[in-house]
């Protein structure tokens, strides 16, 4: 069995009473991708309405703490990332009974959107999808944790006639996952997709040149940003490997996490390191990581002596049912040597693109584009319920 299939959106003309048909979104996580989501929603709202005849309008909002449950039409009180007046105390039951009772109301459609990288709100997925509410994030625990929950939260969407929308989950908002079930649903063969997930690793990976001490490269990404307070996040490698296990579940492979070989950037000796007492656990690392740089040395070395690049992959090899994530060397004219600065890169080997494969490239982290990666999905369900004209 596929698991890429998607539920159908069923597409309504105008709801009861003549109403225009509503999405109302329940928001989850309202840090910088929530806010620029909830930007995105306010200041395209009237344009899609004239354009689709649905409109979208924001019904709740959460933090870590707190949350806020909108009446209709009141979602200009965000306007600026505001957080607006008479919060209570944060609770995902009501919230979600909030929205559904909105959708309900107007006879519209309710998606629950979560900003959060947490654990939590992915248990809630099952029962939203059930009860007919949409569901879109960049949240990859749902997409990569455990296998038995994956398969539930995809029933649930097929008892509930709603979508769970991952786009945003691989490629923030560079556009992955979406090509992928296109290509799929087509009938094209994909045989293998690999590609540079990590726009913190690709920035290393860019700009290293032999020469150069890898640690001190690790210091610069640490110091423009790039990398989480500890790098270690980063060199590991996990993430990566959450994002080929949703690729390869897309694909049909039944892939846990811990299944997926990675090869750590992060010595062993340094795995389970921790700071002396009063110093920054990134600073330290990085003095600690210097210790390293001739082993990493060899291996860039090595590689320009062939006449080739280091780059740190991800990839399914559907055929052999293979996930890997790798450290690995690649030819100055291959398109993963040609990427620039943090670029993420897909290529995608298939039955119709061969022998040359569909590549994606660009921008693949930053909130921007990661809540236009949401948004996208938010319009796919709009465009479903596109009144008649």
């Amino acid at each position: 069995r596929r698991g890429h299939g998607r539920c159908f959106v069923t597409t309504c003309a105008a709801g009861p009473g003549g109403r225009v048909p509503t999405l109302h979104v329940g928001v989850v996580g309202y840090g910088l991708v929530g806010k620029e989501l909830v930007a995105q929603i306010l200041g395209n709202a009237a344009k899609l309405e004239a354009e689709l005849g649905v409109r979208v309008e924001v019904a709740a909002v959460a933090r870590s703490n707190s949350m806020a449950l909108l009446p209709p039409g009141a979602d200009s009180a965000l306007k600026g990332g505001a957080w607006p007046a008479g919060e209570v105390p944060a609770d995902l039951g009501k919230l979600t009974d909030h929205v559904l009772a909105a959708a309900a109301a107007s006879g519209g459609r309710a998606i629950m959107v979560d900003n959060t990288a947490s654990d939590t709100p992915p248990e809630h997925y099952a029962a939203w999808l059930a009860a007919g509410a949409d569901v879109a994030t960049p949240n990859k625990r749902a997409g990569s944790g455990p296998y038995k929950r994956y398969e539930q939260i995809r029933a649930a969407a097929k008892k509930g006639g709603s979508r769970f929308l991952c786009e945003a989950t691989v490629g923030a908002g560079l556009p992955i996952v979406g090509p992928l079930q296109g290509l799929l649903r087509a009938g094209d063969e994909v045989r293998k997709v690999e590609g540079i997930f990590s726009g913190t690793l690709s920035y290393i990976f860019n700009t290293w040149k032999p020469g150069m001490k890898f640690s001190e490269v690790v210091e610069d990404a640490k110091n423009k940003g790039f990398t989480e307070p500890d790098p270690r996040d980063d060199l590991s490698g996990t993430d990566v490997a959450r994002k080929v296990t949703i690729l390869a579940r897309e694909m049909g492979l039944k892939v846990e996490l811990d299944d997926v070989p990675v090869r750590s950037l992060v010595p062993e000796a340094l795995q389970k390191w921790q700071p002396p007492a009063g110093q920054k656990l990134g600073d330290a690392f990085v003095k600690e990581l210097a210790a390293y740089d001739s082993e990493m040395d060899a291996l860039i070395s090595e590689a320009e002596a062939a006449g080739e690049v280091l780059r740190f992959v991800g990839s399914v090899d559907v055929g052999a049912g293979a996930v890997a994530v790798k450290l690995g060397r690649f030819p100055k004219d291959h398109p993963f040597a040609g990427t620039q600065f943090a670029d993420n890169i897909v290529a995608f080997d298939t039955k119709w693109y061969t022998p040359r494969p569909l590549v994606v490239q660009g921008p693949g982290a930053g909130a921007a584009v990661t809540a236009a990666g949401i948004f996208g999905n938010v319009l796919e369900v709009m465009n479903g319920m596109k009144r008649a004209q």
